[in-house]
């Protein structure tokens, strides 16, 4: 009995683990789409200032994935990040539209290989959490029970996490766009509601069902998408 209960004590700790890598790694791979559709807004800018304020969002992005990924261990991805940096640190520094979209393009391509980098870190984490899973010794009933309840809020968790991941990178489109919008008609009071938006945590999607987190983003963009709708209207009566 005590063989068998390392052994789950054991593969718990390692689920654990690999679920705090994947957390880590989950809020890397968000800043890493901020970055890759800030990118994009700057080379679809039409004008040298856009083109400056996109790129200076991509790099702020980076620079909070260059952190993330510290706690990750997906130490692959940090030459993406670093030359990223680099790319649109040297974009900002240009005073002409071309050379600024000439090196924010190659921090496009950046933030695009940091994606797949990330893609690759969180497949091999899941490989290594199967074999692992697989190398266990067969468990008695009760502690059976018990290791598929654990199993279980990690699997909720982990879709949580990728749900959140993809709402976010589309609530930052939907951010895009509202932007772009409220400064092609200088509405001011569009631009108003665009504020920087708390990131959710671990523990508090801990604290809640895969539904309550679907239904809290959806809550996000409907307040967001009426709030942008209001204030364009607002600024048409003037």
């Amino acid at each position: 009995m005590k063989v068998l209960m390392k052994n789950y004590l054991a593969f718990l700790a390692f689920s654990l683990i690999s679920l705090g890598i994947q957390a880590n790694c989950a809020n890397a791979y968000a800043s890493a789409g901020y970055s890759l559709s800030h990118a994009k807004k700057s080379m679809g800018a039409n004008n040298f200032e856009h083109q400056q304020y996109y790129a200076e969002r991509a790099l702020m992005a980076f620079e909070k994935a260059q952190a993330q990924i510290e706690s990750c261990g997906c130490q692959a991805s940090m030459d993406p990040i670093l030359d990223g940096i680099e790319n649109l640190e040297t974009a900002l520094s240009q005073t002409e539209w071309d050379m600024g979209r000439f090196y924010t393009k190659k921090a496009l391509e950046n933030a695009q290989e940091l994606l797949n980098s990330l893609d690759i870190c969180t497949t091999t984490e899941t490989s290594e959490f199967e074999a692992s899973s697989e190398e266990t010794q067969e468990v008695v009933p009760d502690e059976l029970n018990t290791l598929a309840d654990e199993l279980e809020e990690v699997s909720t968790l982990k879709k949580q996490l990728d749900f959140k991941r993809l709402a976010e990178i589309d609530i930052a489109h939907l951010e895009g766009s509202i932007r772009e919008l409220a400064t092609l008609f200088q509405c001011e009071k569009a631009l108003h509601i665009l504020k920087d938006r708390k990131m959710r945590t671990e523990e508090e999607l801990k604290a809640e069902s895969l539904e309550k987190t679907k239904a809290y983003y959806l809550s996000q963009v409907v307040s967001i998408h009426n709030k942008a709708l209001f204030a364009m209207i607002e600024c048409s009566k003037k």
